[in-house]
C-alpha cells in the first residue's frame, strides 16, 4: 500500500520530507504553525503506529518543536494529534504567544485566519527546510 497525504492536507504548504514525516506549514499568519504527517497508510491514531516509528515520530516532533522554539521564541509550544475532522494521523506544532489572537485559548477556538503574503509563505518555507535540513536522522 502507498501512501497518500489526505485531501484536508493537500492544501497545506509542504515544507521538508523527514525519513518518517511529510512537514506541511498551515497557513496562518498569526501562529508559526507545522503539520507533521506520518508518511504510513491508513494509520489515524498514534498506538496504530509500529514501536519504531513511534519512536521515530517523537524524534521528529521534537526536531519541529526545537526549530520553532529557536526560529519564534514563543510564549509556548502546542503539539496535538486530534483527528476528529481529517482521520489520517497529523500532529499539530504550533508556537504560541501571549499576543497572539487565540491566547490563552485554543487556535481552534479563535477561527480567525490570515494567510500569509506569498513572499512571507515563501521565505518562512526556505527557512524551516534550512533548519530541518541540518538535523541528521
Amino acid at each position: 500500500m502507498t501512501f497518500e497525504l489526505h485531501s484536508n492536507l493537500r492544501s497545506k504548504a509542504p515544507i521538508t520530507i523527514l525519513p518518517l514525516c511529510q512537514v506541511l506549514l498551515e497557513d496562518n499568519l498569526h501562529y508559526p504553525w507545522l503539520i507533521v504527517v506520518p508518511q504510513r497508510p491508513h494509520i489515524s491514531r498514534l498506538m496504530d503506529l509500529n514501536a519504531l516509528d513511534q519512536m521515530q515520530l517523537i524524534k521528529e516532533l521534537d526536531c519541529a518543536q526545537k526549530i520553532l522554539w529557536e526560529m519564534f521564541f514563543p510564549s509556548q509550544l502546542n503539539v496535538a494529534a486530534i483527528g476528529n475532522k481529517t482521520p489520517q494521523l497529523h500532529v499539530h506544532v504550533i508556537a504560541r504567544f501571549q499576543t497572539d489572537p487565540a491566547w490563552p485559548g485554543t487556535v481552534w477556538d479563535h477561527p480567525a485566519r490570515t494567510p500569509y503574503a506569498a513572499f512571507q509563505k515563501e521565505e518562512l518555507i526556505g527557512k524551516l527546510k534550512e533548519q530541518f535540513d541540518l538535523i541528521s536522522f
